[in-house]
């Protein structure tokens, strides 16, 4: 049996926090740079886990999927939570829906049009989103929020709202040679947060974004990401 040493995802003393502001909506963006103390090993462990491409694991999310607890999810948390609502927040009282490591590679079988459409985080009792980016090499890309083109919207309120409806209904083209760069007449990248080693960036789950490669970049070698909703 193999245990994961305790201090494997203590956060960096040193980590580095940026506050944006993105799109017409202004919407809050943290960035928070050098966000582990080991993050090599970190992005070693990706290369033990086990993966699915179960479509209810995975989220209908375009990834090879392990779902585990995350062991500092209350640090992060209380951390993020503080920094988007500039109030300590007791973390007690927040939901945690589970903590992914997710690997992607261009050309996988398991990407369909319904997995690269925009798309955004919402559950019915989270409120943020996490992604941290765990490639050391091999960087390309981000993560990219985008504006429907139509009707001009950014995010949408609430799912099973009529809001939901007016962005999703939308036909979105897809080209699998290049998944991610969507029809101008259709969606507009407004934001591309680049990937960096050892970042993490959070936002309302309720966003419109999607990843971004070029389509062809990680072919050989997997997009390594940490996502999280709480």
């Amino acid at each position: 049996m193999k245990v994961l040493r305790p201090d494997l995802f203590d956060l960096n003393p040193l980590r580095r926090i940026h506050s944006k502001r993105i799109g017409e909506g202004r919407h809050h963006l943290i960035v928070i740079d050098d966000l582990f103390q080991h993050p090599r090993d970190i992005n070693n462990l990706f290369n033990e886990l086990i993966y699915s491409d179960d479509t209810k694991i995975r989220d209908g999310a375009p990834t090879y999927r392990c779902a585990m607890l995350f062991p500092t999810r209350r640090l992060i948390y209380q951390e993020l939570i503080t920094l988007h609502h500039k109030v300590y927040s007791d973390i007690k009282s927040m939901e945690e829906n589970g903590t992914a490591f997710d690997l992607y590679r261009d050309g996988s079988k398991i990407i369909n049009p319904k997995s690269c459409v925009p798309h955004v985080d919402s559950t019915p009792r989270g409120s943020y989103a996490f992604v941290i980016y765990m490639n050391e090499r091999n960087l390309h890309g981000g993560t990219q929020f985008l504006r429907h083109t139509m009707n001009g919207k950014e995010s949408v309120r609430s799912w099973g709202h009529q809001d939901m409806n007016e962005v999703f209904n939308q036909d979105t083209t897809i080209r699998f040679s290049t998944p991610w760069d969507y029809e101008p007449l259709e969606w507009q990248q407004y934001y591309l947060s680049p990937m960096r080693f050892n970042r993490l960036i959070s936002y309302r789950n309720n966003l419109l974004h999607s990843m971004y490669t070029n389509g062809s970049f990680y072919r050989n070698t997997p997009r390594k990401t940490i996502v999280s909703n709480f």
